[in-house]
């Protein structure tokens, strides 16, 4: 399966571009070559969009209710797809799928999509590493710049 658009493979089973939102196209044979007059994306350079990872889903279909969710709200996202080992003695492997958000707008997807952080008392504040935002020491990432925090 192939994008028409931006010319990707895909393997057996997908049917639609996430990146594109087109549906796929069994071979390239009949899709016209895209037309090689300089668009405005060519001419100005596309800055790289720092990402976080927002949380994790099991189904992908519930992480791409959240990804429209936030694609409704003019919010970009994406979804990992990540291969994890069964935790029991079969030896077969599982996805996860982790809907990420821009840094920038981690707190507006957080809220839209139905998280609260809870609140803090100030003195128990400590403050993230990567930016310096006061976090609860309980909490696992930093609600203004996405970082995770892992347990010392």
């Amino acid at each position: 399966m192939f994008c028409p658009r931006c010319r990707d493979e895909f393997r057996s089973g997908f049917t639609h571009c996430a990146s594109c939102d087109v549906d796929l196209v069994d071979s390239l044979d009949q899709v016209p070559e895209p037309v090689s007059t300089p668009s405005r994306a060519a001419v100005e350079p596309v800055l790289p969009v720092a990402m976080a990872e927002y949380c994790g889903f099991l189904v992908l279909d519930d992480a791409r209710e959240a990804r429209d969710k936030l694609s409704l709200q003019g919010m970009r996202s994406d979804i990992l797809i990540r291969q994890i080992e069964d935790d029991t003695t079969s030896g077969r492997t599982q996805e996860e799928y982790w809907l990420r958000v821009e840094r920038n707008a981690f707190v507006q997807a957080a809220k839209l999509l139905g998280y609260d952080a809870a609140e803090s008392h100030e003195e128990e504040e400590v403050a993230c590493g990567d930016c310096g935002h006061r976090v609860a020491p309980e909490e696992t990432f930093c609600a203004s710049c996405g970082a995770r925090f892992e347990d010392d």
